[in-house]
């Protein structure tokens, strides 16, 4: 059996296990290598003070926090404020006015938004960010509510707080930056305005939970970290949870694994954007 330097104590075996045990519990594929998994591992147990991987594997059984607190480390990547460009100009561009001319008769007009696996937040605070600059939040007439959801807790946390570096808005406009954000010190704080928009929650994306329904989703750079039958299942439920005619946003590059659900798409440039059909409801009765 193989053992590692990172810890004389980690069999592959158990590694392995540890890949079922996270994948059943949070849908994650953890694709990382066995030295660098090892290595979050070794942490984690002297983070938490276990005695062996045994004990380890144990814990995650029967916790699904535990699982979240391991996987942390190895789902952070690099974010910021409007990451993937040609998804919010898709956004302002395409995806809003065409809802906005869609429900300006009904009565009241609210806007839903779900930013799914946000991170520290920039993600939500982006969109929130456009929908203010195309909707006009102050005077519009529109309920704005975006909904932007994680499974790691400590990155909600950082998120409600909406304090970032100022290497985090590299890629929004200077305008932009003395609109929404106050510098305090070295960091810029989300204004009130934006941070009123968005609300955080803890949220398995592997596990089947309605929280109503969207005019938009985004949901970019997450299916990667996912298996193919947990993409499947994901993006079910995403069709399922969007209004017909509501957009789905993922990254740029990324495209919907073969399923059962019908998406219409549209190019911007390179970009492609998918659309529920209009007909949706009334084939699916959902």
């Amino acid at each position: 059996m193989q053992r590692f330097s990172t810890s004389a104590a980690i069999l592959e075996h158990e590694l392995s296990e540890l890949r079922l045990i996270v994948e059943r519990q949070a849908g994650v594929l953890l694709d990382a290598s066995s030295q660098d998994l090892a290595q979050v591992v070794t942490q984690y147990l002297e983070s938490q003070h276990l005695a062996s991987v045994k004990d380890l594997l144990e814990l995650l059984r029967s916790s699904a926090s535990a699982c979240e607190n391991l996987i942390g480390p190895l789902l952070d990547g690099e974010t910021c404020f409007f990451r993937h460009p040609a998804a919010f100009d898709s956004l302002t561009r395409l995806a809003l006015p065409e809802i906005l001319a869609r429900k300006s008769s009904e009565s009241p007009r609210t806007l839903r938004i779900w930013s799914a696996g946000c991170s520290t937040g920039e993600e939500p605070y982006s969109i929130a960010i456009s929908v203010c600059e195309t909707v006009n939040c102050n005077g519009g007439g529109w309920n704005v509510h975006i909904v932007a959801s994680d499974i790691r807790r400590k990155r909600l946390e950082l998120a409600e707080r909406g304090l970032y570096q100022e290497s985090a808005l590299a890629h929004v406009p200077s305008h932009l930056v003395r609109q929404y954000f106050v510098k305090v010190g070295e960091h810029f704080i989300v204004k009130p305005r934006v941070r009123n928009l968005v609300r955080f929650a803890p949220m398995n994306l592997a596990q089947p939970v309605y929280i109503g329904r969207f005019d938009c989703i985004f949901c970019m750079d997450v299916l990667p970290y996912f298996s193919m039958s947990q993409r499947m299942a994901l993006a079910q439920r995403l069709h399922c949870y969007l209004q017909p005619g509501g957009y789905l946003f993922l990254a740029q590059g990324e495209k919907l694994p073969a399923v059962g659900v019908t998406f219409n798409w549209q190019k911007n440039g390179e970009y492609l954007l998918y659309q529920k059909p209009m007909a949706a409801a009334a084939k699916s009765g959902t």
